[in-house]
């Protein structure tokens, strides 16, 4: 998918959201289900009012980019501190430095090669450490690994010419696949799939988004002339890597005892509530690019 414009992604999100309302409209012309449907208009609306904010910064440039990530790192990064550690002042620091380091991520070349090896090392430290009380040592490894050097990674990428494009449209991917996973998981969900980290997911709904992903980005592709094996793999690992970002964002929310991050957005709760999903799976697909530069 690396032949993208971010013309044809941004005809993509105003068609595919277009579709959603449509789907809603139906909807609404049946007594039974016109509650749902103002529901789901509800929160597709603040959904696609974020999404058109994201697609203006990606339009307007690296300029703007170079303003907009690291101020996103930075809010996120003071969120999930603020429920880790519950001091502010701390949490201040800390969004502070991690929009700085998501800010060197987009202006030193080898950051995104080192970044990503600090995230490997962390990672592997935090899955080797016995379990043991929430530290704050603990806390703050378990932050890096999400969201702070996955949003830096994430960063980094939204400035690369040849991937831009495709970070624009794995947000595209993530918003298909959440906002179709919340309609199966709502009209027909009945078996939960994560009942501890993420208790209102169901297989179901699961499923249904998976499926409603592959089926609007194969169309896509056919419509653009994209590689369409490409294409399948791209999505299942976006939609992969979403429900990841998604449970690791609960991950801290669960530890702390806490239902949302601080609020940001009505409906939305923290920005990290709606960009949980992009991040992690922006940081993937920005870690296979270096891995096949190095390559």
């Amino acid at each position: 998918m690396t032949d993208l414009t971010l013309a044809q992604v941004a005809a993509a999100i105003a068609a595919i959201y277009a579709f959603g309302f449509g789907i809603i409209g139906v909807l609404a012309m049946m007594p039974a289900r016109r509650k749902d449907a103002v529901e789901f208009c509800k929160i597709l609306g603040t959904a696609t009012a974020l999404i058109a904010v994201m697609t203006a910064l990606f339009l307007f440039g690296e300029k703007a980019l170079l303003i907009a990530l690291p101020i996103i790192t930075a809010r996120v990064s003071f969120e999930v501190s603020q429920v880790r550690t519950g001091e502010r002042s701390t949490s201040f620091a800390f969004g502070l430095s991690s929009g700085m380091l998501a800010l060197m991520s987009m202006l030193v070349s080898i950051a995104p090669v080192a970044i990503l090896g600090l995230w490997l090392l962390c990672f592997a430290r935090l899955i080797m450490i016995p379990k043991r009380p929430d530290s704050r040592n603990m806390q703050v490894l378990d932050m890096l690994v999400y969201p702070v050097l996955p949003a830096c990674l994430l960063a980094s990428g939204t400035i690369e010419p040849g991937l831009a494009a495709l970070l624009l449209a794995a947000y595209l991917m993530v918003e298909i696949f959440d906002s179709f996973a919340l309609f199966f998981g709502a009209m027909w969900g009945r078996t939960k799939a994560f009942p501890t980290l993420s208790p209102n997911k169901t297989f179901e709904g699961l499923l249904g988004g998976a499926a409603s992903l592959a089926a609007l980005s194969l169309i896509t592709a056919a419509f653009l002339s994209l590689p369409l094996l490409l294409t399948a793999f791209t999505a299942l690992l976006v939609g992969t890597l979403a429900v990841v970002g998604d449970l690791a964002a609960s991950r801290h929310k669960r530890i702390a005892g806490v239902k949302d991050y601080p609020q940001v957005l009505p409906r939305q709760g923290g920005l990290l509530d709606s960009l949980d999903s992009w991040i992690a799976a922006g940081a993937g697909l920005t870690a296979l690019h270096i891995f096949a530069q190095l390559w």
